[in-house]
């Protein structure tokens, strides 16, 4: 049991008591254990209560001249984990007030239980009831090296459960640093279903905040969640990614209550590098993550610069039903269904009415109206869209999802082609390592018909996710485009052998066969893509289809399909380019162009592809097909 301090004031406020002397902190007797930077700081708020303690006054007594961490990420840490321990509410603080930009005050009532020699009485304060003195308590700085316990990136505060704060400092240990990992699906160990959202929210999440650390590879999310619900060894799994640590982890929500257990494990031999579990309320899931960040940050033995640090602490939220609303969006989002959307929209809704200030949800929702599975019309999406995207990067513009998003707006939607392009290189520039910029940073340089360039950013983002099912699907796009028909076959195929269900490489394979007049071959691969795609996505399979029967002869089949298009436009939308495209192989080019025309008032997301799209190559000769072209901003 703990030994009551033997020296040093000591104050109470409702069930804590606090040596103004030591820094010990209890709750009901039980010692509370902060890192050193925080009870310093919580020991110079508790002298002077009721009194604003200034930022530059808390540098300078607690950090002094041998700050090594960037202050503001310092401060803003250690600020949460005092509210953490103290069980404080940001929005209706008992103990800690926040006064905006300038500082912080400390709100308790304070009753003085213990007196003895050298003891430093506290400044009298309206919210002081039993202390009156006068003269305050000096705090001096300290060298951060005589700190008992090494501060973890200035124990940074993100807004991720497990691992917002994975900003390393630089650890003075003599282990081998670990440079690759992989993050297994957590286990969601609860009996409802409905908290599976939980378990993938953790993995994404820290799978994410790794992947952007210099020097460490992390495995992506496509391919570690291939994984997910085989009951497989982790150091086998390791071996095959090729990596030296696996780190696996199960979550189990009970009520209020969450329960979750990790392990770090050395591929090389098996041995266990750390493992723990952790106890907590469901309200604390954006507290617990500092523990196991730091952790897990010192068993990696990683270094990280402190201009990382602030780049990666920028997407908090303090909110913790925000945080899993977010976490609730984004596994909605990766079901890219018509009606996962539609969820997933909601949840980052309601987490933007928690937190009005979350970048991060405005970026899930402007990925949640661009993306294809999206039913409404361009002109409703696409703003939308941008929007979202516009509000995210006003609120942190190193936010590289958002960047990422908007400039796939400005290409596909606004035909903004300088912009676009402006907005991936920022987005690159910011995460090197986030594949969507590189795949759709790819299908811009494609639509403009740099197909060098294209090639590059495609095989790139391939490096990056080499199972990811749409990146595969989109590098057969590319050779598609460029007319490498043989090399497009061969990437769809590829694709199909990751996934025999994945809709969108059946459509563009029978694109493929019937330039290169393998009608048998393009007819059935087009079949099944009309038979396996759903959602908005089926219009184009089923243009697709009757494109081949128009070029292959069969024209009465194509009106067919046509006219189901046509009924199928009355309750839902289909594109014009869809239609244009058949009725541009029935070589009835007037509609095509009429067709044309329609989807470029609409704005079609699929025009941007206009220039290099080969089915549309009989209509090249035609002098509206060039304007068309300077109308969208492309030339030929």
């Amino acid at each position: 049991m703990d030994s009551k301090p033997d020296a040093g004031t000591i104050v109470r406020f409702a069930s804590f008591e606090l040596n103004l002397q030591t820094g010990e902190l209890r709750e009901d007797g039980a010692a509370i254990r902060l890192q050193p930077q925080p009870t310093l700081i919580l020991t110079l708020l508790a002298s002077r209560p009721g009194t604003l303690v200034t930022r530059e006054e808390i540098q300078q007594r607690i950090w002094g001249a041998e700050t090594f961490v960037d202050f503001d990420t310092g401060l803003n840490s250690a600020i949460r984990q005092i509210r953490h321990a103290l069980k404080d509410d940001t929005g209706a603080p008992h103990f800690i007030e926040t006064v905006p930009r300038r500082g912080y005050r400390f709100l308790a009532s304070l009753e003085k239980i213990g007196n003895n020699a050298g003891e430093q009485d506290l400044a009298s304060s309206p919210n002081s009831t039993v202390l009156t003195h006068t003269q305050q308590l000096e705090i001096k700085p300290r060298p951060w090296w005589r700190f008992r316990w090494r501060l973890a990136g200035g124990g940074v505060a993100l807004a991720a459960l497990l691992v917002a704060t994975l900003w390393f400092t630089l650890l003075r240990g003599h282990g081998e640093a670990i440079d690759s990992v992989a993050v297994l699906p957590f286990v969601n160990a609860s009996t409802d279903p409905d908290t599976e959202y939980l378990s993938d929210g953790i993995t994404e999440t820290l799978i994410g905040q790794l992947s952007q650390i210099p020097r460490l590879k992390v495995m992506a999310r496509s391919t570690v969640f291939r994984y997910k619900g085989n009951n497989l060894d982790p150091q086998k799994i390791g071996r095959n990614l090729n990596v030296r640590a696996v780190l696996s982890g199960r979550v189990l929500q009970r009520g209020e209550t969450l329960t979750i257990s990790m392990e770090l494990m050395d591929v090389r031999d098996g041995s266990q590098l750390w493992g723990r579990q952790y106890n907590r309320r469901l309200a604390d899931t954006l507290a617990v993550q500092e523990d196991i960040a730091r952790e897990v940050t010192e068993k990696l033995r990683l270094r990280l610069a402190s201009a990382d640090e602030k780049r990666l602490t920028a997407h908090v939220t303090a909110n913790t039903e925000a945080y899993q609303l977010y976490l609730k969006g984004r596994y909605y989002w990766n079901k890219r269904t018509p009606e996962a959307i539609q969820k997933a929209i909601e949840s980052f809704h309601q987490a933007i009415e928690k937190d009005p200030g979350y970048a991060l949800a405005y970026a899930g929702l402007a990925d949640c109206y661009h993306v294809p599975a999206n039913p409404l019309p361009p002109k409703e999406r696409m703003l939308l869209a941008k929007a979202a995207a516009t509000k995210a990067l006003q609120l942190d513009d190193t936010l590289v999802e958002a960047h990422t998003t908007l400039a796939r707006v400005l290409f596909a939607y606004d035909w903004d082609w300088l912009a676009a392009e402006k907005e991936f290189k920022r987005a690159i520039e910011l995460n090197p390592r986030y594949a969507p910029a590189h795949q759709w940073y790819g299908g811009y340089l494609s639509a403009t018909g740099r197909f060098r360039e294209a090639d590059a950013e495609k095989k790139r983002a391939l490096e990056l996710e080499p199972l990811s099912l749409v990146i595969n699907f989109e590098m057969g796009l590319a050779f598609y485009f460029s007319r490498s028909y043989d090399h497009a076959i061969d990437q769809f195929q590829k694709t199909l052998e990751l996934d025999a269900n994945f809709p969108p490489p059946y459509a563009f394979l029978a694109a493929a066969y019937e330039q290169k007049g393998m009608f048998k071959e393009a007819i059935t691969a087009s079949q099944k893509a009309v038979t396996v795609t759903q959602g908005p996505a089926r219009a184009l399979a089923m243009a697709g289809l009757a494109h081949i029967y128009a070029m292959s002869g069969r024209k009465a089949e194509a009106h067919k399909v046509l006219a189901e298009l046509q009924s199928l436009s009355e309750h839902s939308y289909v594109p014009a380019t869809d239609t244009a495209m058949i009725y541009a192989g029935l070589g009835e080019k007037d509609k095509s162009f009429a067709q044309l025309d329609k989807a470029y008032e609409e704005h079609s997301f699929t025009l941007s592809n206009l220039k290099v799209e080969p089915r549309f190559d009989p209509l090249h000769s035609d002098p509206r097909f060039a304007d068309l072209l300077r109308r969208i901003g492309l030339v030929q």
